[in-house]
């Protein structure tokens, strides 16, 4: 597993916002670190809003269930995509593949394909098996464009409960910032429902409290940085401090918003 990935969000204490919200919580109606979790929620949620598929309509959940869809179908292939393979390059050995196909012969379904002249011809052939799509997922292969499936499955019903089984995982990577609001404390506003949905997304929060409060959020997940761009952590930001600019008190200027992005270690 690689180092978390961890945000650090603080009111830094130098201003006047920040010391009056210490010394006069009365006069705001809050205390400074009731803001500061209040802030890093809000943070939360804008950092699952840019994780991808980005937004929470939807039509992005649309997108991301299409995406996983095109993504499972460039792993595995149906028989009969197969057969107009093969039969491209040799009827014979086609109709002989599609034969044993037909009668549930897959062995010899499978021999028929590799004495084939056809570009799938080292391919397996049998039920499907997760873990090719997993190894295009994770590990020294991951990402790459495919220029062909790895395996060639005996049943397109059993590739399509695959494909709504994985689909109902869209909006876990969100689910790891809900995580982390959540684990906050207080009520998470903003996120739809198939991104809160997900409780085992490995995303926590720390919570130092006192007079330099801070709400540090955790990712745990392995492919966040292929979801989450340096661009979408800073729009999170801007639209964080956007927020806070608008809810600050009229009793002095705005303190400094920080967020501090790292890999690993201690903040």
């Amino acid at each position: 597993m690689s180092d978390p990935i961890q945000f650090t969000t603080k009111l830094k204490g130098g201003s006047d916002v920040a010391r009056l919200l210490n010394r006069y919580p009365e006069k705001v109606g809050r205390t400074l670190e009731s803001l500061v979790k209040q802030e890093a929620r809000g943070l939360a949620v804008e950092l699952a809003r840019n994780t991808r598929s980005f937004g929470f309509s939807q039509k992005a959940k649309k997108r991301g269930e299409k995406a996983v869809a095109g993504d499972i179908l460039k792993v595995f292939a149906t028989p009969d995509q197969a057969y107009e393979s093969a039969q491209a390059a040799d009827s014979t050995h086609a109709d002989r593949f599609w034969a044993h196909i037909q009668n549930r012969r897959f062995a010899r379904a499978r021999k028929a394909l590799a004495e084939s002249p056809s570009k799938w011809k080292h391919l397996p052939v049998g039920r499907l098996d997760p873990k090719h799509h997993q190894e295009s997922r994770t590990g020294p292969y991951a990402n790459v464009t495919r220029r062909e499936p790895a395996q060639i499955v005996t049943s397109r019903k059993a590739l399509d409960t695959y494909i709504a089984r994985i689909q109902r995982r869209v909006g876990f990577a969100k689910g790891v910032w809900i995580k982390a609001a959540k684990a906050i404390g207080g009520r998470v506003r903003g996120a739809a429902q198939w991104a809160t949905r997900h409780r085992k997304a490995p995303g926590s929060a720390t919570v130092k409290t006192g007079t330099k409060p801070s709400v540090t959020l955790i990712s745990r997940l392995d492919y966040m940085d292929d979801v989450l761009t340096e661009a979408g952590v800073r729009l999170a930001m801007e639209v964080a401090a956007g927020r806070l600019r608008r809810k600050r008190p009229k009793i002095g200027p705005l303190p400094r918003w920080g967020v501090r992005r790292q890999a690993g270690g201690d903040v």
